[in-house]
C-alpha cells in the first residue's frame, strides 16, 4: 500500500511539473530575402546530429517541417527529400559536403534548408530540472548557391519539479516518467523550431502550385500508379493515356469506386490499375510487349530522354516518342528532375510528333 501510494506522489509530482519557457531569441547572421517570385519550393534536407543524443535531428526536423509550413511556401514532404536523395545515391550524413546546385536539382527545389543539433539534453539541478536544445540552420537558394537566412539558437525550459531518481520508481511507473522527459525534450525543439521560422522571410504572394502528375505510391502490400486529373480529362483519355486503349475505361471506374465522367473531378487522384513499374528502365526489356503497351518509370539522377530511349528501343533518336507520352509533365526536355514519374512506352508504333 505504501509503495502504491510512494508511485502515486512520484508520478503526480513528475506530471505536474510547472515549466518555464525563455524568451530569448535566435542569433540571426544572415538575413536576404529572396526577389520577388524567385523561391517557390523548398527542401528541408537531413539535419547533421553532434550531439549524443539520438534521434534529436529527426525531432527538430519534423518540428521545423511543422512550422515552416505556415510560411507561404510549397515545402516539399520529407519523405518525398529522403526518397529522391536515395534514388541519387546521396548520403544524408554528408549532405554538407553535396554540391548546393545539384542537390538541389535532385529534390527539385528552389531553395534548401540545412540544419546542425549542437545541443540536446535534459539535466537536474538540485530541485530544478533543465531541458536544453540547441541548432545551427541556413536557408540556401539551390540556383544561386546564395545564403538567403541563417541563425543559431539555444532554446532552454527550466522546471520546478524535485529531481525523481529512476531507480527507485516501480517498473510501471518508468514509462509515464521517461514519456514526460520526453516530451520536455520534443517541446523545447518545436520552440526553437518556431523560433527559427518566425525569423525568415516569408513567401510575398500566392501562387498556385502544380503537385505531381503521376505518382507509385506503397497500400501496404504492394506499389500502386496514381494519376492526378487534369482539367478536361475524361475516363477515355485517361485510359488511352496510359494504356493506348480508350475501352479499359471500366477497369480504371472500378479501381476507383465507381468513378465515371460525371464525378470526374480536376485535382482528384486515381489508382491506375496494372500498370507496369519499372525500377530499372531495364526491366521494360522483360515485360510482355504483346500484354503491355506502356509502364511506367520514376526518373534516377542522370536519366534522360536520350537515354532512355536507348535502353528501351537500342535508338536514342526515338527519345521524342517518350516525350509524346509525356508531354504536358515534361517542362525541360533536358533536365528531368529526379524522382519524376514517365510514362514509358514500350513501342515505337506511333512517330514522334516534336
Amino acid at each position: 500500500m505504501k509503495k502504491s501510494l510512494l508511485a502515486f506522489i512520484i508520478l503526480f509530482t513528475v506530471s505536474s511539473c510547472n515549466y518555464l519557457q525563455e524568451r530569448a531569441t535566435p542569433h540571426i547572421k544572415t538575413l536576404h530575402p529572396p526577389g520577388r517570385n524567385e523561391i517557390t519550393t523548398v527542401a528541408i534536407l537531413p539535419f547533421k546530429n553532434k550531439t549524443g543524443k539520438k534521434g534529436s535531428e529527426e525531432i527538430l526536423r519534423k518540428c521545423f517541417f511543422i512550422n515552416f509550413s505556415t510560411k507561404g511556401y510549397n515545402v516539399l514532404r520529407l519523405e518525398e527529400v529522403d526518397e529522391r536523395l536515395h534514388l541519387a545515391a546521396i548520403n544524408a550524413s554528408n549532405i554538407e559536403k553535396e554540391d548546393v546546385y545539384k542537390v538541389g536539382k535532385i529534390v527539385k527545389a528552389d531553395a534548401l534548408i540545412y540544419g546542425v543539433v549542437t545541443e540536446c539534453y535534459k539535466r537536474c539541478i538540485g530541485v530544478y530540472s533543465l531541458a536544453v536544445f540547441g541548432a545551427e540552420m541556413k536557408m540556401i537558394d539551390a540556383t544561386s548557391t546564395k545564403v538567403i537566412w541563417q541563425a543559431d539558437h539555444t532554446e532552454k525550459t527550466y522546471s520546478d519539479s524535485i529531481p525523481v531518481s529512476l531507480l527507485s520508481i516501480p517498473e510501471a511507473v518508468i514509462d509515464s516518467s521517461m514519456n514526460i522527459r520526453e516530451k520536455v525534450i520534443v517541446d523545447t525543439a518545436n520552440r526553437l523550431a518556431k523560433k527559427f521560422v518566425d525569423s525568415i522571410p516569408s513567401k510575398d504572394f500566392s501562387s498556385t502550385i502544380n503537385a505531381n502528375v503521376i505518382n507509385i505510391k506503397s497500400n501496404n502490400t504492394s506499389m500502386e500508379v496514381y494519376y492526378r486529373v487534369q482539367p478536361g480529362d475524361t475516363l477515355s483519355s485517361i485510359s488511352n493515356k496510359f494504356y493506348d486503349d480508350t475501352s479499359r475505361t471500366m477497369e480504371i471506374s472500378r479501381a476507383n469506386k465507381d468513378m465515371s465522367d460525371a464525378s470526374l473531378k480536376a485535382g482528384r487522384e486515381l489508382i491506375i490499375p496494372d500498370m507496369p513499374i519499372l525500377s530499372n528502365i531495364e526491366e521494360s526489356q522483360q515485360l510482355n510487349r504483346a500484354k503491355y503497351k506502356k509502364a511506367v518509370y520514376r526518373v534516377k539522377w542522370g536519366d534522360s530522354l536520350y537515354e532512355i530511349a536507348s535502353k528501351i528501343f537500342h535508338d536514342g533518336k526515338k527519345w521524342t516518342v517518350i516525350y509524346d507520352a509525356n508531354k504536358y509533365e515534361i517542362s525541360n526536355i533536358k533536365d528531368l528532375p529526379v524522382g519524376q514519374v514517365l510514362i514509358v512506352p514500350l513501342t515505337t508504333l506511333k512517330p514522334g510528333s516534336f
